[in-house]
């Protein structure tokens, strides 16, 4: 049974990312909260920059890497929000909306310390290495936090790259295209 890692991004957590664990053990993944001891690492947005350094072998993939040089954070925060009333007006109730939301603030004030390093550690220097692992990053295409040509402004990284449809988090409200490849890509 292989071992996958998940390392949330800075208002997320274990609530947002149900679908998605379920789905990774249905498929015979085992959950380790230790990056170190697993087999593949699945890193979202913010998490992206708290991939450990020291990981060698493994797969990574980094899903919504947040990255738009130009644009700042609080303009990504509201394209997002916007996008994800009028996407969830249509697929979600109001209330699943809001119990989203109320989970994003109580991840952030519960984690404030790896809220702030997150948020601040947004370096591109703290992306894994892809000497040691095979790194790839899946961006979403209707994502405000990751730039439509991520892979031009990382010139010096050897990662694969694939774009899915879909918004930032929707790896956590729809995670089969995301389980299919990376059952593909192992």
């Amino acid at each position: 049974m292989k071992k996958a890692a998940i390392i949330y991004g800075w208002a997320e957590g274990p609530w947002e990312s149900q679908k998605f664990r379920e789905l990774l053990q249905e498929n015979e993944f085992e959950i380790t909260n230790n990056p170190s001891n697993a087999d593949i690492i699945i890193a979202h947005s913010s998490g992206c920059y708290l991939t450990p350094s020291d990981i060698h072998n493994k797969q990574i993939f980094l899903i919504g890497l947040p990255y738009w040089p130009g644009r700042s954070l609080l303009s990504s925060i509201i394209k997002k929000l916007k996008n994800e009333v009028d996407y969830h007006r249509r697929d979600k109730s109001l209330g699943w909306w809001l119990n989203k939301i109320l989970h994003n603030t109580w991840y952030i004030l519960s984690r404030p310390s790896a809220s702030y390093f997150g948020l601040t550690k947004h370096k591109e220097k703290y992306l894994p290495s892809d000497s040691n692992n095979i790194v790839m990053v899946i961006r979403p295409s209707d994502d405000t936090f990751c730039h439509p040509d991520i892979m031009k402004l990382l010139p010096m990284r050897d990662y694969k790259f694939i774009e899915l449809p879909g918004a930032h988090d929707d790896c956590w409200v729809d995670p089969k295209p995301y389980i299919d490849l990376l059952l593909k890509e192992l």
